[in-house]
């Protein structure tokens, strides 16, 4: 059904007429309604030079909304077209629309303007492409697509690595919707809310039910190819879409926010990452003031603070301009009531925005968890007052890596682009639109074999000779002197340069597979001539054992690969590993496209600067690094390994580091590993101002480790600030203890941080009081939750070393042979012991049929053990055993080790008990003043246990004592069960699965 809005001929007579600039004229203003769909019609008669049509709403304040100016690439004016059409749907608050036509030269001549309300058939303008092919009305913002025709309808095929998105429409919070029988299932359905700002985006699951987010105000859906390597998802073709509402008489609550008194203006053709910049904008304003910002593609004429995003508004800046080229950096400056934002490139604006907020509010993006986006006071208004400033980054690639196993990598780039990092995005499972966003650079590439040669090519002997076999192995290298192998990865890089029609891709790497085993033909054991007429000589066949030999072959097949590249693209920077082997810097000059990364693994200690090192081994990655520089004339970068589970204060390594870098020309700065973060608690908790300041510090690593970590324990814990200053103090000041002589590289085990840095120093109690009282103080929601979460995972890594505690109670001197004494209570008891598995299999973590529990307590001389060992069946009718005779039936075990010495019980229910020292049978081998008293009592027996700590070489003063309890019933027959209290057995010797005494 279609509504006919007359023409007004008065208005047409504006042809002409109404020149906006020397290029663009105003043809038609037409009257429309709000919220509601128009076909517009008209002629137009091309001038022979290229030319545009425009089409911008006017409100009811006479401002143009940014959402409402369409000026879209496909919308071309050509020769050989003369009836034009476009879909469109209206924005709130609009009354006019006005076309334009744009050009070079003489201007189209525009006729039969005809614009009609129309009803689309389902909520999506065009959803159905029944315009035609080349009428992208509906579908702005494509990428690497085309029309074709299926079953003589209209379609649009979305090529390798292109993507579609529709134009936004209006739904309602909260409400259900069903997608069309036959629609086209997109790979995300996008929510926004009311000032577009994107709520927390998920990969669509397909179903064709959706409920909407409670504040979701319009939804876009993103179409995008998947994996390259399957050529069923290489490409998407979509014959429509379609989507309505379940309840067609649900209606939006309007929530009527007062307007802040500004504006944001972008250009209506802007980049959509400088339009994310906007929306930033727009809603971190809301989110502190309560008050909505207005998004304008013009200024208005009000007399009122205009943030003006993007070079095109910031002319006068052209110094700026000029030194920010080259960088994704970005300027701030103010003239007047006018604040401008900008850089030379679409992320610099980006960039600048956050940093516009974080230098004029509290604001801060803490980590990449969806209930902890941000934290921030709210504020009536924010006084602008840091608006001059310019920063150009120290590195081009700023990149975090998170896991592959990440559940929402969209999230993790959010976090890492508000805080200035520009990580790669991997082509390969299409284009990441979303992560490219939020200001991830375009890169693809990988493992030599894994992404440049694959395992299919026919000639074998480009795979690598390996103990006398050709592999072919994704993880292993290539045959380096193999002539074919440069120009198969070369080929395969030049497909990756070309895989994104109409972007650039900016990060290429090519580097070594995951493996120190490399070719040992007899070409690639050839003795290498080098540039001084001097031969390097193998000194093996192992990388491990000559990795000079083997890096420089290395960097030989990459110069070669290099080569052939740069002879199509002069300005090519090829990527790759200095690692492993390869880490060490070869005897070749690397050819100057080459950007390798230096990656200090695995025996650098993460507690010293890599030009720091206080060990031999670590002293190598120094000397390493120092070589990089000052022999090799090329760009490089740094590999860091700063995410150690665990407490820690690696800023303070990386900072250092990359200052290094930066002094040594360094291009490239990676940290890798950074933990997913989730629902559930992760090493965020533990160490997110690392994470954060780590990521400060690859935009410049001149700032001070120890004040970014300041500043984000003021802005993230507020109220509780001063308490957790004081926690992580604690945490600081041993970490740097240099008397600690503890290594740390990026495997070690929390568990064994939290030992050698929290407890060992002896300042857990201290530590973990400092949580506790933060906790108390702390009053905004979030800032409370974060502290709760720092406690529960320090509480996690104390119980995760298995310590057992053991009260101090007076009483027991007299009162430990009394089964029924009400002391006892005050004992720490273990139980729930698990199976072991004798002859058969068990599951893990198999319960016990038989109960046993240990009670242990302590006075200043003695420990003491309550043992009670329950029955499920008859009790056994072994004889007595005398006390110093090993049980012959059910039995329970002790195994104790203080000092360097180890002690065993085995105490039975015939009241047998056995002792040892060190494993010594000798009777004369331990003399001991130990005492036992046996008791019985209705299905169970019972065992009292009294052990000097003299005898057990034990100082009262300083405990060292880890124990191990088993039980063992029917250990003749076929219904043998053992148990243990961690379910594994208890001769096992290493240290992670001893159980610590803990006396308080």
């Amino acid at each position: 059904m279609r509504k006919r809005i007359p023409f007004l001929a008065a208005l047409f007579g504006c042809l002409l007429a109404n020149m906006v600039a020397a290029d663009e004229t105003i043809v038609a203003s037409l009257a429309v309604e709000p919220n509601t769909c128009y076909r517009l019609q008209f002629d137009a008669e091309a001038g022979g030079e290229s030319a545009t049509w425009l089409l911008d709403t006017i409100d009811e304040h006479g401002d143009v909304p940014h959402a409402g100016s369409h000026h879209d690439a496909w919308q071309q004016i050509t020769p050989e077209q003369s009836r034009y059409v476009h879909v469109f749907r209206s924005v709130p608050n609009a009354t006019t629309v006005n076309l334009a036509v744009r050009g070079e030269g003489k201007l189209p001549r525009v006729s039969d303007v005809q614009l009609q309300a129309v009803t689309v058939e389902s909520l999506f303008v065009n959803g159905d492409f029944s315009e035609g092919a080349g009428n992208y009305s509906g579908w702005s913002e494509t990428l690497n697509t085309r029309f074709v025709e299926v079953d003589g309808k209209t379609a649009l095929k979305i090529e390798h690595n292109g993507y579609a998105l529709t134009d936004r429409i209006p739904v309602v919070g909260g409400a259900d919707y069903r997608f069309d029988a036959g629609a086209a299932m997109p790979n995300y359905v996008l929510a926004y809310d009311s000032d577009m700002h994107l709520l927390t985006p998920a990969p669509y699951n397909r179903h064709r039910e959706l409920k909407t987010p409670e504040q979701a105000a319009y939804l876009r859906l993103l179409y995008q190819t998947s994996f390259d390597h399957i050529p069923a998802y290489r490409t998407k073709t979509m014959t429509g879409v379609g989507l309505r509402p379940v309840d067609a008489d649900a209606v939006a609550d309007e929530t009527d926010l007062p307007l802040y008194p500004g504006e944001v203006v972008l250009d209506s053709r802007a980049d959509p990452r400088e339009l994310r910049a906007a929306h930033e904008l727009c809603h971190w304003i809301r989110e502190i003031t309560g008050k909505r910002l207005v998004l304008l593609a013009q200024p208005s004429q009000r007399d009122n603070t205009k943030f003006l995003l993007g070079a095109k508004w910031a002319q006068e800046y052209q110094n700026d301009i000029d030194y920010l080229a080259g960088s994704d950096g970005y300027a701030i400056r103010r003239s007047g009531n006018r604040i401008h934002v900008f850089g030379s490139h679409p992320r610099g604006t980006l960039f600048g925005v956050h940093a516009l907020l974080e230098k004029n509010t509290d604001i801060i993006w803490p980590r990449p968890h969806p209930d902890f986006v941000a934290v921030y006071s709210h504020v009536p208004e924010i006084e602008f007052s840091q608006t001059d400033l310019i920063s150009r980054p120290a590195f081009k690639v700023r990149q975090i890596s998170f896991p592959g196993g990440d559940r929402n990598p969209v999230i993790s780039h959010d976090w890492i682009g508000r805080n200035g990092g520009n990580s790669p995005m991997k082509l390969g499972k299409g284009f990441q639109y979303l992560n490219w966003l939020s200001g991830a650079t375009i890169g693809a590439g990988g493992g030599y074999i894994w992404s440049f040669m694959g395992l299919k090519q026919e000639d074998e002997t480009l795979y690598p000779l390996v103990n006398g076999n050709r592999l072919r192995n994704m993880w292993r290298q290539p045959c380096y002197t193999h002539s074919d192998v440069p120009k198969v990865m070369a080929d395969a890089a030049r497909e990756m340069l070309e895989s994104v029609p109409g972007r650039k891709l900016e990060f290429l790497i090519s580097r070594v597979g995951d493996n120190w085993e490399v070719c040992s033909c007899s070409e690639c054991m050839q003795p290498i001539r080098l540039a001084d007429g001097s031969e390097l000589a193998p000194k093996a066949t192992s990388s491990i054992k000559d990795p000079l030999f083997f890096s420089t072959r290395n960097y030989m097949m990459l110069n070669r690969m290099a080569e052939e590249l740069v002879k199509d693209y002069p300005d090519l920077e090829l990527h790759t590993h200095a690692y492993i082997f390869a880490a060490e810097p070869p005897k070749v000059k690397l050819h100057p496209a080459i950007v390798p990364h230096f990656a200090a693994y695995p025996t650098k200690n993460e507690r010293y600067p890599i030009l720091e090192q206080p060990s031999r081994p670590g002293a190598v990655w120094g000397r390493r690094m120092r070589q990089w520089s000052e022999e090799q004339e090329v760009r490089f970068g740094f590999f860091g390994y700063y995410y150690t589970a665990g407490f820690n204060a690696l800023a303070d390594t990386a900072g250092p580091d990359y200052k290094a870098l930066a002094e040594m020309g360094g291009i490239h700065a990676h940290c890798e590993g950074f933990a997913v973060d989730s629902t559930d608690t992760s090493n965020w908790d533990v160490d997110g101002c690392e994470k954060w300041a780590i990521a400060k510090l690859q935009w410049d690593p001149t700032l001070d480790p120890a004040a970014l970590r300041d500043e984000y324990i003021t802005r993230t814990y507020r109220e509780a600030s001063e308490l957790m200053r004081q926690f992580y103090q604690i945490i600081n000041d041993s970490w740097h203890d240099s008397s600690n002589p503890t290594t740390v590289n990026c495997h070690t085990p929390a568990a064994e941080l939290f030992q050698k840095f929290i407890v060992d120093p002896g300042v857990e109690k201290r530590a973990r009081a400092a949580l506790l009282e933060a906790r108390t103080l702390a009053t905004d929601s979030k800032t409370q939750k974060l502290v709760e979460r720092v406690l529960e995972k320090f509480d996690h890594y104390a119980a995760g070393l298995n310590r057992l505690p053991v009260p101090l109670v007076p009483e027991s001197t007299e009162q430990w042979n009394q089964y029924d004494s009400q002391h006892w209570y005050k004992a720490h008891e273990i139980s729930g012991f698990k199976r072991i598995a004798n002859a058969e299999p068990l599951a893990e973590d198999t319960p016990a049929q038989y109960a046993t529990t240990v009670a242990m307590m302590r006075d200043k001389d003695h420990l003491y053990f309550k043992i009670d060992a329950f029955a499920n069946d008859d009790p056994a009718t072994v004889a007595s055993q005398p006390l110093n005779a090993f049980p012959q039936g059910d039995r329970v075990e002790i195994v104790l080790r203080s000092g360097a010495d180890t002690y065993y019980w085995a105490v039975g229910e015939d009241c047998g008990t056995y002792l040892l020292k060190n494993w010594n049978t000798a009777e004369s081998a331990w003399n001991n003043e130990v005492r036992t008293q046996h008791d019985r009592g209705e299905g169970r027996w019972s065992v009292l246990l009294a052990v000097p700590l003299k005898d057990i070489g034990a100082d009262r003063d300083s405990i060292d004592i880890d124990g191990k309890f088993s039980r063992v019933v029917h250990p003749q027959s076929a219904k043998r069960e053992e148990s243990t209290y961690d379910g594994r057995g208890i001769f096992t010797e290493h240290k992670l699965l001893r159980s610590p005494f803990q006396f308080d």
